[in-house]
């Protein structure tokens, strides 16, 4: 007959090793930098912009968690230094530093390319937060300068042209 205690230590050693396991398993840490518009059309910005460009980050954030791969962190403590990289499109690399100070693994930049209210090219770039290297690039063209469209032109992107296959450890690939 076994004794009140033996119970207990099994529990806590399933309990143990499940964590383990779970830990082992986790998606890395992942930088989101909020989505930029890139305007060329010539036209007057909507109204709705900023709300848009929130909205499609949210998406993206929400999209790439469930793929397993990615898991977002919260930037919000480094507004000031996120905001400072902006346009990110053209610095370079001048958001890593940011990336590597949030504990991200990964860093994630997106870009709305307006050409007209009828044509907006989005493109997301994944970077190896340690390395620097562009692990993923996902582009497209959508149709319409709506919130349904960029909500639409996201979630193809991430589930019709990230790869099936993404690094899992990323300072452990070759640089």
């Amino acid at each position: 007959m076994m004794g009140c205690g033996m119970p207990v230590r099994i529990l806590a050693v399933v309990v143990c090793v499940l964590g383990w396991a779970g830990a082992a398993n986790a998606a890395p840490p992942t930088a989101i930098f909020p989505f930029e518009i890139f305007d060329t059309s010539g036209e007057p910005p909507q109204s709705d912009l900023t709300d848009r460009l929130a909205m499609a980050t949210r998406v993206l954030s929400e999209a790439l968690e469930k793929t397993g791969h990615y898991s977002p962190i919260d930037l919000g403590p480094l507004g000031a230094e996120v905001a400072a990289t902006a346009p990110r499109y053209r610095c370079g690399d001048c958001f890593l530093p940011v990336a590597r100070r949030a504990g991200a693994a990964f860093a994630v930049i997106s870009v709305a390319h307006k050409v007209s209210s009828l044509v907006t090219s989005m493109d997301i770039w994944i970077f190896d937060a340690s390395s620097g290297a562009a692990t993923a690039h996902l582009g497209g063209q959508i149709r319409g300068d709506t919130a349904e469209a960029y909500e639409h032109g996201v979630r193809f992107l991430v589930r019709n042209r990230l790869p099936a296959q993404t690094p899992a450890d990323p300072g452990a690939q070759a640089k």
